[in-house]
């Protein structure tokens, strides 16, 4: 069946011919979900439209059922399903097909955003298979805001974009059992912001990204400068206490002078501590042994005479800082005060007359979230990402946080996350606590999520203009973060 080109509504509607119908809305449905009965089997995913009160509406299929009148369930004896299948005639109908659709909605064009009609369709409405030209004005913008992320999953002739400009304002979660595709997601992130001239950050604690052969690939040692760290930084690659408040009174005394006193950091420091022995007791003790126990320790971090970390950035690059050598609480403090000083500089840059702060809008990857970012303990990290989702939108600093294990993700940064991509999740407990802290996630699309593939995910929030099922690219240039194979080292041994 083709249908016309006309005008309803002021909802322009394509000139398509040959649309496969699919079948027809049966029993009760609703504006935003319908049951079909088809004539071939329905695939998860994929996408339908329909015609109904002038309105030309979009819809997924968000269930799928085979069944039998024939062959039903009441049948316990094998041989006797055996007999019917032989006695079916041939184009005797032995199956019938049903699924569930969401109703995405209806491309309203003057905001060019999908809208759930008011009405919903009636029983006996025809359902076609959705034309690619119809699909492309919705899943592929021709706009420069917009990057190619794939392919839709179940017509991979149509591409896959999403709104960059809405991950830097509205950041974004990327949430996967291991091995399902999030580094190289990542990765073509990265090199899609590059090729608009963006700017990148990402916190690289297994070094994954480090050998990527793209142009632009700036590797940041991750050292910091002390005499540019805040009190509870340093206090937390110390192993201070929060609530240690004569040992950080006495931290706090050391480091108000540091700035103005040019000794040598570690020599400054342990002297300065040994003058408060007296005031702060075992106090200014404790402080002092552990910087002398740990000096070679922090040394790896910590020196004086590297740049401010702003100012290793470089411009319209991919900036990898390699955190592969740090345990966690120094790799904790390494993070902190990077996205402190983004944020502030931001600020500085956005707000100040002055304008010297960190010029332009800025991409942040936090890789291993739910290990910087926990839901019951706090870490320097932590509180400065909380900063970054609830400001950053206002000053150009996008966060991203990558995790294996959604539900060890702090629910305030979660909830804040204004776009999801979501590949393969198989442990409910994951699934349920994405469901709970993400408004864009609807339960059918999560039931889904164990069927997804390697590098399938489903895209959800403002970078999209509807949920969007996806086949993500694959980045060629990101050699390391696959799987080992082990035999083959083996025997080259």
């Amino acid at each position: 069946m083709a249908l016309t080109n006309s005008y309803r509504d002021g909802v322009p509607i394509d000139k398509v011919t040959d649309v496969e119908s699919i079948g027809f809305v049966v029993g009760e449905s609703k504006p935003y979900r319908a049951e079909i009965i088809a004539s071939r089997p329905l695939t998860i995913g994929e996408y339908l439209c329909m015609e109904y009160y002038g309105y030309h509406v979009l819809s997924m299929v968000s269930s799928s059922t085979i069944g039998s009148h024939v062959i039903t369930s009441d049948i316990y004896d094998p041989k006797d399903i055996e007999r019917i299948v032989k006695t079916i005639k041939g184009g005797e109908r032995m199956y019938y097909y049903k699924g569930l659709v969401n109703i995405l909605g209806y491309l309203d064009p003057e905001s060019q955003k999908l809208k759930i009609p008011p009405i919903p369709p009636p029983p006996g409405t025809e359902v076609f298979k959705a034309a690619r030209s119809f699909l492309s004005k919705i899943f592929s913008p021709d706009k420069d805001s917009y990057i190619r992320i794939g392919v839709l999953l179940r017509e991979p002739t149509v591409e896959a974009r999403v709104n960059i400009n809405k991950v830097v304002s509205r950041h974004l979660g990327i949430l996967a059992m291991t091995g399902m595709g999030k580094s190289n997601l990542v990765a073509l992130l990265a090199k899609r912001v590059i090729e608009k001239n963006g700017t990148i950050v990402i916190f690289d604690y297994h070094g994954e990204y480090v050998s990527m052969n793209m142009k632009s690939l700036n590797i940041i040692r991750p050292k910091l400068n002390p005499r540019t760290m805040n009190l509870d930084e340093v206090a937390r690659l110390l192993n201070v206490p929060v609530n240690a408040s004569r040992q950080r009174m006495a931290l706090y005394e050391c480091l108000e002078n540091l700035q103005h006193n040019g000794v040598e950091f570690f020599q400054y420091i342990k002297k300065c501590l040994q003058n408060r022995v007296a005031r702060y007791g075992s106090s200014a003790q404790k402080l002092l042994d552990s910087i002398t126990v740990y000096e070679r320790y922090l040394k790896k971090i910590l020196d004086e005479n590297v740049d401010d970390v702003l100012d290793r950035i470089v411009l319209g690059a991919i900036n990898v800082v390699d955190l592969s050598e740090l345990h966690i609480n120094q790799a904790d403090a390494v993070i902190a005060h990077w996205l402190n000083r983004l944020l502030t500089s931001r600020k500085e840059a956005t707000i100040s007359e002055n304008r010297r702060g960190f010029p332009i809008p800025i991409l942040v990857v936090i890789e291993e979230a739910h290990v910087f970012l926990p839901n019951d303990y706090e870490t320097a990290t932590k509180r400065e990402a909380i900063s970054i989702v609830r400001e950053g939108r206002k000053f150009g600093v996008g966060l991203v946080v990558i995790s294996q294990r959604p539900r060890g993700l702090d629910s305030t940064i979660l909830s804040q996350l204004g776009n999801l991509a979501i590949l393969r999740i198989v442990h409910p407990e994951d699934q349920a606590y994405v469901a709970r802290y993400c408004e864009s996630v609807v339960h059918d699309v999560i039931n889904e999520l164990p069927g997804l593939n390697t590098g399938e995910a489903i895209l959800l929030g403002e970078w999209v203009k509807t949920p969007t099922v996806a086949k993500i690219d694959y980045v060629g240039e990101k050699f390391s973060g696959f799987d080992i194979d082990a035999v083959s080292i083996w025997h080259s041994y």
